[in-house]
């Protein structure tokens, strides 16, 4: 557990990635006395310990969600706090236990357990609706280069290669197989890892200055449209109090409304951040013809914002969506968001939990609905974008090559979480989804951090936690169509299973 917790401070907000390099074969010499018995029991007990200690520190700002209303929520703070780094645990307990059921030596235990470990957190973010965060790649942040890596195979393929160099230091001993110093094995295996990670370093920084070489040679007459972020920093107590509801629109129409430049060459684009104000906006008539008059002619305006419809069943559902409006405040597109928060958005196994007296956060009877499908929102005269409300910002997404967007939007509301490392951890997150895709991303966050970011994951302009104010930034070029766009985690996986044969293989032939 205490390997894992310092393994944490490679996550943001600190970035001291140094630690993996101690606390990974950390992980593996404990694993080499379960090795050695063959115990998946004692594998999985020592990663789950491992991974305990990862989460707890490192997701411990979910607790600032249950002070926003303490009277209600503060007691689920213990079973928050250690609950889900629990449960998020057991991926990799089960990961280091069959590590260590088929356990071998040298530089081969190392490639088996970061192929299992990887495995084991991509399941994590596909199982029970998923929760990818905080993933080992993150630790490649602090990187310019290496983290392009991610827009070949993503995030998972990422950490990956972050577990596999981590734990180089474990090839050169193991308990219990004495060495007269490194060995011929060891030295080799810390050389290509070490070979690789540099040799992605490089190949991503040059990526960036081709990418810089494009932006500065884009054709003058196609200017891009001029963006503007408004984030009101609402905090979360009274977001929703009825009686400040003519006030919090006030708020934004004045921002909304702020001069614009005289010379601007194409209408620009307005985003307001997630569940922006306390109402329907599509069903206000009146007040989408007031925000309508207050932009630019040609322009349009992005939303995060609660939408309620009514099916052909007779029931009325309500979606956490985003919602686009262009002239005279017509409604011209939306994305549902698809994955809600667990105990947020949405309360899991109701008929268990509800008689226990839990529901989740949201103020909503029986929360909200769940969007269909993941969709690239096309609108004439912008560009058509894919839409990630809040945490949907930490899954990795691919889309069909015919409907690739040109953008990504990401609005948010992180005011539940205060000044803790979760809104730093969120927007890491979001800016390896324009790396991933090799697109500029648009992010507008109640309370921030609200940033334009570019298509190489840099962020070009931001507002700090706790600041009221607009952002105003261009649009940000594109990049080419990236491995990951087209191929999404096949790459990952082709890795993965190409690495297993390659211990299998040697195993075999005691290479």
């Amino acid at each position: 557990m205490l390997a894992g917790a310092v393994a944490s401070l490679s996550l943001p907000p600190f970035g001291l990635w140094p630690v993996l390099l101690v606390c990974v074969p950390g992980l593996v010499w404990l694993l080499d006395g379960a090795g050695e018995r063959r115990s998946f029991a004692r594998g999985f007990a020592i990663g789950w310990s491992f991974a305990f200690g990862y989460f707890v520190p490192s997701l411990w700002w979910i607790s600032e969600a249950f002070r926003v209303e303490p009277e209600k929520f503060a007691a689920l703070i213990p079973f928050a706090v250690a609950g889900l780094p629990a449960y998020l645990a057991l991926y990799w307990g089960a990961a280091a236990g069959l590590a260590a059921r088929f356990w071998d030596t040298g530089w081969r235990r190392l490639m088996l357990l970061a192929c299992l470990l990887s495995a084991g957190e991509w399941l994590r973010g596909h199982m029970l609706t998923g929760f990818p965060w905080n993933l080992p790649g993150y630790a490649a942040e602090p990187f310019e280069g290496l983290s392009q890596a991610a827009s070949l195979g993503g995030i998972y393929a990422l950490t990956l290669l972050v577990l596999l160099a981590s734990a180089a230091p474990a090839a050169f001993w193991q308990p219990g197989h004495p060495k007269r110093g490194p060995h011929r094995s060891g030295l080799a295996y810390a050389g290509i890892m070490a070979a690789t990670v540099i040799g992605l370093h490089v190949w991503g920084n040059q990526r960036v200055t081709d990418y810089d070489a494009i932006a500065r040679a884009a054709d003058p007459q196609s200017a891009a449209p001029l963006v503007r972020i408004v984030q009101p920093s609402i905090p979360q107590n009274i977001k929703w109090d009825r009686t400040r509801r003519d006030e919090i629109v006030s708020i934004y129409l004045q921002m909304t409304a702020r001069p614009w430049p005289a010379d601007l060459q194409v209408p620009p684009l307005v985003v307001w951040p997630e569940s922006a104000l306390p109402l329907l906006l599509a069903e206000e008539d009146g007040l989408r013809e007031r925000i309508a008059k207050l932009l630019p002619k040609g322009s349009f305006l992005l939303t995060g914002g609660l939408y309620r419809s009514a099916e052909a069943d007779g029931t009325t559902r309500i979606y956490n969506s985003l919602l686009v409006f262009g002239h005279g405040g017509q409604m011209m597109g939306r994305h549902d968001k698809v994955r809600l928060v667990p105990f947020g958005e949405f309360l899991p196994f109701p008929a268990v939990l509800e008689p226990l007296g839990i529901r989740q956060l949201a103020r909503l009877p029986s929360g909200f609905s769940e969007g269909q499908a993941d969709t690239v929102v096309a609108v004439p005269g912008m560009p058509s974008f894919a839409g990630f409300i809040c945490y949907e910002a930490v899954f990795p997404r691919s889309f069909p090559r015919k409907q690739l967007p040109k953008l990504l939007v990401n609005v948010t509301n992180d005011a539940w979480f205060g000044t803790s490392g979760g809104p730093h951890q969120h927007l890491v997150q979001a800016r390896f989804r324009s790396i991933e895709q090799g697109l500029p991303m648009i992010r507008a966050a109640n309370t921030g951090i609200s940033a334009m970011i570019d298509s190489a994951g840099r962020v070009r302009a931001s507002l700090p936690l706790f600041e009221t104010g607009i952002l105003q930034a261009a649009l940000p070029a594109t990049l080419p169509v990236t491995w990951y766009a087209m191929l999404g985690d096949a790459l990952f996986a082709a890795l993965a299973l190409v690495f297993l044969t390659v211990v299998l293989i040697c195993r075999l032939n005691n290479l």
